[in-house]
Order: structure tokens, then C-alpha cells, then sequence
């Protein structure tokens, strides 16, 4: 099945890299159930008309990944914030915003306090400073986005690098000329929705 495609792609290749948090993200997804596939309700948005480009980009990361997101791409449930408004965030931010779950309430498998799925973000554009109970981790697909966590300067991560944010530390990310395409992950307390500082 397509979901279970990408997820064990994301799974073995994930499994290569060090860093903080990936242990934890691969003990959690190692526990949960797999086995009964709910059925999803898909949806588009505007922020979709980079994903061609960026599975393009993505495909040089890890091809079996960018060919599994590529086959999900008519199922999925793409997603906004009721909270994320272009007052808040700056004209055109949601038309270029957008999230889905592979693992979740809304995704393929419903996941046991465990969340995993697909963010884009379109290019020169600020998610600026949030924070969550939950533990996360952005694993981008595609380069040219700055991070920051804590205090830190905003930094410039290629793609495949791991970012790790633990429960409740403030963290911001910023597009530059090319749109992001990434994993993200909630590991627990996914109950609680982020909040913009």
C-alpha cells in the first residue's frame, strides 16, 4: 500500500542519520499500529502548485521518497491552521501554507499520540516564532530554508538534516527563494496545537 511505502522509505532512510530526537521518532513510529488503514477525505491547496517542483528537488535527497509522496499525492488531506492568518503571518501566507498527516487523526493510520505528515511552505515566507508541548521533528526534502530554535540566529539546514525541537522550545523557520518540502513529527502530547509566541 502507498501510505506504508512512505513510511517505511521515510523509516529506513531516517534510520541512517544521527542527531537528536531521530531515536525518539523512530522508537515511537516503531510502536504504532499499522495495520487498520482509515480512509481519507483528500483536499487541496494553493500552496500545492510548488510540489511538483519540490518532489523534483526532493527525488535528489531520495528518490524512493520523492516517488512515494508522489503516488500519496491524490489521497491526501492538506491542512491549515485556523490560527495561521495572513493578518498574523503576513499577506499571502496562506496561500502558501499547508500540512497533512500520513500518521494522525487525519491521516492513513490513526497513531497512538503519534503524529507524522508532510509540511510546505512557499518561498520568502516567515513561520515565525511557536512553540508546543509536543517534541518535534522536521526532516526537510528539499534546501534553502533557514531555522532557528531557542535564541539562535536563524541557520541555513540541507536538505536531510534532522532538526529537532524538544516540548515548549520556541522555534521559527524562514523560506528563501525555493519553497520547503518536509517530514514533521510529534512524537507526544499531540493533543495541543502550537501557539505563536
Amino acid at each position: 500500500m502507498r501510505a506504508r511505502r512512505l513510511i517505511a522509505a521515510f523509516q529506513h532512510r531516517l534510520s541512517q542519520h544521527k542527531g537528536e530526537g531521530v531515536d525518539e521518532v523512530l522508537t515511537r513510529l516503531a510502536a504504532q499500529n499499522l495495520d487498520l488503514l482509515r480512509e481519507t477525505q483528500p483536499k487541496t491547496l494553493e500552496v500545492l502548485r510548488f510540489l511538483d517542483g519540490s518532489l523534483t528537488e526532493a527525488a535528489e535527497f531520495d528518490t524512493e521518497i520523492a516517488a512515494s509522496i508522489a503516488a500519496l499525492v491524490p489521497a491526501l488531506e492538506w491542512m491549515q491552521s485556523s490560527a495561521y492568518t495572513d493578518a498574523v503571518l503576513g499577506a499571502g501566507f496562506t496561500a502558501n501554507y499547508g500540512w497533512c498527516e500520513i500518521i494522525g487523526p487525519r491521516g492513513f493510520f490513526k497513531g497512538d499520540d503519534f503524529l507524522l505528515g508532510l509540511l510546505m511552505l512557499g518561498p520568502n515566507r516567515h513561520y515565525l516564532d511557536h512553540h508546543h508541548p509536543a517534541p518535534e521533528l522536521y526532516w526537510p526534502l528539499t534546501g534553502g530554508t533557514l531555522w532557528r530554535k531557542g535564541n539562535s540566529d536563524l541557520i541555513e539546514r540541507a536538505a536531510g538534516t534532522p532538526i529537532w525541537h524538544p516540548a515548549h522550545v520556541v522555534h521559527a523557520t524562514k523560506t528563501l527563494d525555493t519553497p520547503l518540502l518536509t517530514f514533521w513529527s510529534w512524537t507526544r502530547d499531540t493533543s495541543v496545537a502550537a501557539r505563536l509566541v
